[in-house]
């Protein structure tokens, strides 16, 4: 008999147990499963975020431990149950309603990352450079150090909503794509892209034409990074940003960054972006005085 022979008969042998095994018990079909199907009762916090980002908005919010959302060289925790409402109260206000209000009651509905996860804890690099959040194809946006956001401090909750202004706008740009060409030209005025952006200066950054270091990493984060810094600030912070900055060649790149932001929202989304930045700024200002929906 030959090998190939060998393999198929041990087959009709198996086919033929399992035929038998089948016919021997009372024709009928095992009704429970040896998985744990029961469906788990929702809490209080489950309910709140169905109605408030699930159900019109079609994102999920998911802050228990799932170890294929982890990192393996890194030491993460999930957050306190009681850190995720203030957090989803927080993004909603400013990203969301924001956008919302600017770009009609269909905009985030159409265009958003289908998942939020958060961690509780910071996301910290070998290099000493401390992780934020990070975007799974346009998919899913991770929020790490959601134990430890300050909602007394501005600079706190800026940082944290950040992350979510951010990795929108990349979001937006997969899928409607900026000017590459025209922000290539601009920034290669003086250069300064670089894989080691963590050990630049700010001061230094901004005089090449950088809003901030990490923007120097390549074209597309220093587009979001742009559109992100303007979106945290108010009109008369970002003049004095402009003002600060000693180089005034660098300064006039950064204007034209901000023109190009400008004109992608308005060409691309039919959006006014400073429209949008002042009712981001309202909404933050909300969110300090205490004003969250509940």
């Amino acid at each position: 008999m030959t090998v190939k022979n060998i393999i198929k008969g041990v087959g009709l042998v198996f086919t033929a147990s399992v035929l038998l095994s089948a016919c021997s018990s009372d024709d009928k079909l095992r009704d429970e499963s040896i998985f744990d199907t029961t469906e788990k009762p929702k809490t209080e916090l489950d309910q709140w975020i169905e109605n408030k980002y699930t159900k019109p908005y079609n994102i999920s919010a998911t802050y228990l431990w799932d170890e294929s959302l982890g990192k393996p060289d890194k030491t993460l925790f999930p957050p306190k149950v009681s850190s995720v409402k203030p957090a989803l109260q927080v993004i909603k206000k400013i990203w969301i309603d924001t956008y919302t209000e600017i770009g009609g009651e269909d905009f985030v509905k159409k265009l958003a990352p289908r998942q939020l996860h958060f961690i509780g804890s910071y996301n910290l690099n070998h290099n000493g450079t401390i992780v934020l959040g990070d975007a799974g194809g346009g998919a899913r946006i991770t929020m790490y150090n959601t134990d430890y956001i300050n909602y007394k401090s501005l600079a706190s909750v800026r940082q944290f909503v950040h992350t979510i202004q951010h990795e929108y706008i990349h979001i937006l740009n997969q899928t409607k794509p900026y000017d590459l060409k025209a922000w290539s030209k601009v920034a290669s005025l003086k250069g300064g892209y670089t894989s080691s952006w963590y050990i630049e200066r700010d001061d230094v950054s901004n005089n090449l034409g950088f809003v901030t270091p990490y923007a120097r990493s390549n074209y597309d984060e220093d587009f979001a990074e742009t559109a992100a810094f303007v979106l945290l600030r108010s009109e008369a912070e970002k003049q004095a940003f402009l003002k600060d900055i000693k180089d005034a060649e660098g300064r006039k790149i950064i204007e034209q960054k901000f023109q190009l932001v400008e004109q992608y929202f308005k060409n691309q989304f039919d959006m006014d972006f400073y429209a949008l930045r002042d009712a981001a700024e309202r909404n933050t200002q909300a969110v300090m005085a205490g004003d969250l929906e509940e």
